[in-house]
């Protein structure tokens, strides 16, 4: 039987590997969802089952966390599934700017996908400027940095 979170991760996993930009993909550690793309960038995927549009909810562990900051690698990623709506990826900088990293207690991150409008995300510390729904996986793997 093909487990759910593998249809969720595959939707991410497809649009990379469908992008010209695409090189490699591997997988990066014994933790599902965490993936090296063209050999420099780490993902770490998560994805919430909601039903579109509206809000979706992601919940970042202290174990989460800590694989995040942990990674020696400049190019890491969180990379949200929200439903059958869209998939975004933010830099763990941006991360960074929406939850604190550096506590082991968990954080919640939301993504406001309307229909037809641009993403909200945001989390107990700020918001990030609005990310167009078309910018994956372009967003993570356009430039060195992300953006």
């Amino acid at each position: 039987m093909i487990d759910h979170k593998d249809f969720m991760h595959g939707a991410a996993l497809v649009a990379i590997a469908d992008s010209e930009m695409f090189t490699a993909l591997n997988r990066a550690s014994v933790k599902y969802g965490h993936y090296v793309v063209n050999h420099d960038r780490h993902l770490f995927i998560k994805y919430n089952d909601g039903k579109g549009p509206g809000d979706y909810f992601f919940t970042f562990s202290g174990e989460d966390k800590e694989r995040i900051t942990s990674e020696a690698a400049s190019l890491v990623f969180a990379v949200l599934v929200c439903g059958n709506e869209v998939v975004t990826g933010i830099t763990r900088e941006e991360l960074s700017q929406l939850i604190t990293l550096t506590i082991s207690a968990a954080s919640t991150v939301k993504v406001s996908a309307q229909q037809g409008r641009q993403l909200r995300i945001s989390g107990p510390n700020g918001q990030l400027p609005l990310i167009s729904r078309r910018s994956f996986p372009t967003r993570i793997l356009d430039s060195g940095h992300g953006s």
